[in-house]
């Protein structure tokens, strides 16, 4: 890749050897280096910096600079959360092509996990209260209105392209053998329905006061963005694009819907929000209880699910067998409990609202 030699040049970086490249769901190229002079990571996008651009090329941008700031602000403000430190910033130009480009260097290589079990979920909760004990009110103000409009702009390409993508998983599971991951393929398409339907006509009658606990979430926290190390610790989250103020619970919901294996979203997802609550005790007092958490928790899974499809998508699209498969049965079993929670087709204790009653899932 030629343009890494330039950047590694307009870094004085010697020994250098470049891991494979990477594509972000947004879009934003990464590489990862090995030099001498430490462990490096390159985003870059392509930005010939005009006032006007497709609404996908604006989506890449507005992806690329949130994750810039955050570096920026992380780093800045020594937020204690593990996350890739800002290096630098400039522009690159390769055959009349202009590139953004930025650097973090991290400390310590981890490995990626496709889920995650109980131990892993509790790691990333924790440290997740950091970030959300980070006060949006005391943080730059500009910062905020940044992220903000930049996660407008992703949500407003991902809107787009929603059916597109509904379209597409359609296809997978009625006319390719991506059908022979999912249980009961032939109902998935309805159920998608169900919950894009209920979304299009919901309307949130505590908006406002949720608002009122509105943190700097990360906007997209899965498995695959974890890193840990082969003594199983956590020593790094990445891919910082979807960073937006939003509700606490959304970090959570991403988490244990795409992560955590079916028995432990239903039946022990309350322990996670247990790690993550009493850690965020210490750090900053949030002015909701624990059982809010678990209301916004029920109320969020319908969004996780629909805004989750292209995720899943990717992953049938490469990856093991074992790992396809695993992949698509977290995502269908949530989607058969939250349509079932939503229509009332549900065998719950009250206390553990996602304590499934089909004995042949488990």
């Amino acid at each position: 890749m030629f343009i890494t030699a330039l950047i590694a040049k307009e870094l004085g970086l010697s020994r250098v050897k470049e891991l494979n490249p990477t594509v972000t769901i947004n879009g934003v190229t990464t590489v990862e280096l090995e030099t001498a002079e430490g462990l490096f990571r390159v985003h870059l996008v392509r930005d010939d910096q005009d006032v006007i651009v497709k609404l996908e090329e604006g989506s890449k941008l507005a992806a690329y600079y949130n994750s810039l700031f955050w570096h920026e602000i992380s780093t800045f403000e020594k937020i204690p959360i593990p996350s890739a430190h800002f290096n630098r910033s400039f522009v690159v130009t390769e055959d009349e092509n202009k590139h953004s480009v930025y650097v973090t260097q991290f400390l310590k290589k981890g490995s990626v996990r496709t889920k995650l079990g109980l131990p892993e979920l509790e790691q990333v909760a924790s440290q997740i209260a950091k970030l959300h004990a980070v006060n949006s009110k005391t943080i730059n103000k500009q910062f905020s209105l940044n992220v903000q409009e930049n996660y407008g702009n992703i949500i407003s390409f991902k809107k787009k392209i929603q059916k597109e993508l509904i379209e597409v998983l359609e296809t997978a599971v009625t006319t390719t053998e991506v059908a022979d991951y999912f249980m009961n393929p032939s109902s998935v398409i309805e159920k998608v329905g169900i919950l894009t339907h209920y979304l299009e006509d919901w309307k949130d009658e505590d908006a406002d006061e949720k608002e009122k606990h509105n943190v700097i979430a990360h906007g997209r926290l899965t498995a695959e963005i974890c890193r840990f190390d082969e003594d199983g610790n956590l020593v790094e989250i990445t891919e910082w694009e979807n960073i937006h103020l939003g509700n606490p619970v959304e970090d959570l919901a991403n988490l244990i819907v795409s992560s955590a294996d079916v028995d432990i979203r239903r039946k022990k997802f309350m322990k996670i929000f247990q790690v993550y609550f009493y850690a965020l005790v210490d750090y900053y007092p949030p002015k909701y209880q624990l059982h809010d958490l678990k209301r916004w928790f029920q109320e969020y899974q319908p969004t996780v699910l629909i805004n989750g499809i292209e995720s899943l998508l990717f992953t049938l699209s490469e990856g093991s067998d074992d790992v396809k498969q695993d992949a698509a049965r977290r995502w269908e079993t949530a989607l058969n409990d939250t349509v079932d929670f939503l229509t009332g087709n549900y065998i719950s204790d009250n206390e553990h609202p996602f304590l499934s009653q089909k004995e042949n899932d488990d």
